[in-house]
């Protein structure tokens, strides 16, 4: 008969489950190689995602100008042919184009203190926007890093503007793109426009390249098109003539 009072047996202790447990924990050495597999593996992975990131912003990028380009033409076919000024007249602010065109690509805009460039089409996913234009300056917020080609296609006054059917090399004729990001020697007057390769920006010594997605930048061109072009192509360009790609047509001068 069993005794209710007897303790129970101690079972007798498998020693294959605990060899089982000893196996199955990490050792220090086993837990620092899988910490430097990891980091390994990040070292490899994190150049890749950051180029990943860098061309998504450049397609964004480019999806933007596509539709400014469109802004501006539809602009033009509602203004007897006419495209945007780069700046206004009365305070030299460099919105403009963006001002003019806000109906085809948003909403239309009524003063240029409603110009707000952040989180629209007119905002660069890649330019320095922080504390470009001081807030005192006309239309602070307007600035998305983009700019007009101001020299060939009107900067201030209305007797500088342009008609589409004027640029007879629409395919080469850049009307919007990526413009300067703040930098030494730039001042919040530089931004906004796209100055070609033939001046430096007001104020400064030198011509600055066009850089801001890798080689090159996005731009809107006359015919409707939009490109990733690199600067050396822009700043060389063509026929013996450095600003081609600016003009409106071969023999074009500057309007100021």
């Amino acid at each position: 008969m069993r005794d209710e009072y007897a303790y129970p047996m101690t079972a007798t202790p498998n020693p294959r489950s605990t060899q089982n447990r000893l196996r199955r924990a990490f050792t220090l050495i086993e837990l620092l190689v899988v910490i430097a597999i990891i980091a390994i593996l990040a070292s490899l992975l994190l150049p890749a995602l950051a180029k990943a990131k860098a061309k998504a912003k450049t397609i964004q990028c480019l999806s933007n100008e596509k539709q400014i380009g469109l802004g501006y033409l539809l602009y033009a076919s509602d203004h007897s042919d006419f495209l945007p000024l780069a700046a206004h007249e009365g305070d030299a602010a460099p919105c403009q184009w963006f001002f003019e065109i806000s109906p085809y690509i948003a909403r239309q805009i009524q003063s240029y203190t409603g110009l707000v460039a952040k989180a629209q089409v007119v905002a660069c996913p890649s330019a320095k926007l922080d504390k470009a234009f001081p807030p005192s300056t006309p239309a602070a917020q307007a600035y998305g890093g983009y700019g007009h080609n101001y020299v060939y296609l009107g900067y201030l006054l209305e007797a500088e503007r342009v008609k589409v059917s004027h640029v007879t090399k629409p395919t080469e004729t850049c009307m919007n793109g990526d413009g300067l990001d703040p930098g030494p020697g730039l001042s919040w007057w530089n931004f906004g426009y796209l100055y070609p390769p033939s001046r430096a920006p007001w104020g400064a010594a030198t011509v600055r390249p066009y850089n801001r997605h890798g080689k090159g930048v996005n731009y809107a061109w006359v015919d409707g098109h939009v490109s990733t072009t690199p600067w050396t192509t822009m700043s060389n360009g063509m026929n013996g003539k450095i600003d081609w790609f600016y003009m409106t047509h071969p023999e074009d001068k500057p309007k100021f």
